[in-house]
């Protein structure tokens, strides 16, 4: 590295140092130069931490110009060997740009503004009004599951207190439970899938929608393991989903309806402020 660079290093390093005390002009401060391009001292500013020694800002100083004159030279001979069919790659660029901008803009005006609170009411609202676009495509069971090593004691007991709704019976399930099973899962208040439950069984049910018309109940075996399922209760694929299986999804719904509103509305009252106030004119182009 030359002299010259270490000289900018150093008034790179001085006017951090002073700007501690008093605040300096920096802006036109060039840290360097690649054809009619400069890197000024304000551009860098961003990369150093709050607590910092000497020592780094110059490694960190060193590495980003380099990066930066490499960078600036390559772009350049890229720009000056651009065919005509390549120059729409700077308007592509342009277009993400400006879309980027747009987009960030608009995220943190959402942020700032959007409500995002949505009350039971407006969701068991939406649901009535749009009841058959909630079909179930799949099973749906609120059920008891337990899975539980082959040499557990009392199996046969277990057998009995799981198929029970009487209260000592749940107490001594749990409690068995508690104590010898490997996974214990009560959805007693929450819907599931069906296929949920059969991911966790060793043999697959076929056929499932006769099987569960019939059957309140699964016992299955492996070389290691009981499974027992009891049914508790059955909303049928084809049937209207229950309102607190869609919940979340109808309120990621309403929030996204509000989203679309929110950034229409903001559009139009741009558009229209700024024709109020003329900073804007659209020419007649069409041939006469």
């Amino acid at each position: 590295m030359n002299q010259k660079y270490f000289v900018l290093i150093g008034l790179l390093i001085f006017f951090l140092t002073a700007s501690c005390h008093k605040r300096v002009k920096e802006d036109k401060i060039p840290v360097a130069k690649v054809l009619d391009k400069y890197l000024y001292l304000s551009d860098i500013q961003h990369i150093f931490p709050i607590k910092i020694t000497k020592d780094d800002s110059i490694s960190m100083a060193k590495s980003y110009i380099s990066t930066w004159v490499k960078t600036q030279l390559i772009l350049n001979k890229a720009e000056l060997n651009l065919s005509p069919d390549q120059v729409e790659i700077t308007q592509q660029i342009e277009t993400y740009r400006s879309s980027l901008i747009i987009y960030k803009y608009e995220e943190l005006l959402l942020k700032e503004k959007l409500d995002t609170v949505v009350s039971d009411i407006e969701i068991e609202k939406y649901f009535n009004q749009n009841a058959a676009n909630f079909i179930l495509d799949e099973n749906l069971l609120k059920a008891l599951y337990i899975k539980v090593p082959l040499k557990a004691p009392n199996i046969e007991k277990l057998k009995i207190w799981y198929k029970s709704d009487q209260r000592e019976d749940i107490k001594k399930l749990d409690s068995y439970c508690n104590n010898y099973a490997t996974k214990y899962d009560y959805f007693k208040d929450n819907w599931i899938l069906f296929s949920f439950i059969q991911s966790k069984l060793p043999t697959r049910i076929e056929n499932e929608d006769e099987y569960l018309k019939s059957n309140k109940y699964i016992e299955q075996k492996d070389n290691n393991f009981y499974y027992f399922v009891y049914i508790k209760e059955r909303n049928s694929k084809g049937a209207i989903s229950p309102i607190n299986f869609v919940h979340n999804r109808i309120k990621d719904i309403i929030i996204n309806q509000r989203k679309v509103k929110f950034l229409t509305d903001l559009e139009t009252k741009i558009y229209n402020d700024a024709q109020d106030h003329d900073n804007f004119v659209i020419y007649n182009y069409e041939k006469k």
